[in-house]
């Protein structure tokens, strides 16, 4: 039996990370990954 290059790319797909960041300046929520808030633009770091 062989396995589809569907069914392979479904089983093996890295997860999505989908952690969120709380901007201090208007309490807005933002992922994880961007390094500025979309709603002020105030950064992270």
């Amino acid at each position: 039996m062989t396995t589809s290059t569907l069914e392979r790319q479904a089983t093996t797909a890295p997860a999505r990370d989908r952690a969120v960041w709380t901007c201090d300046n208007c309490r807005a929520e933002s992922s994880a990954h961007r390094k500025r808030c979309t709603d002020c633009g105030t950064s992270r770091f």
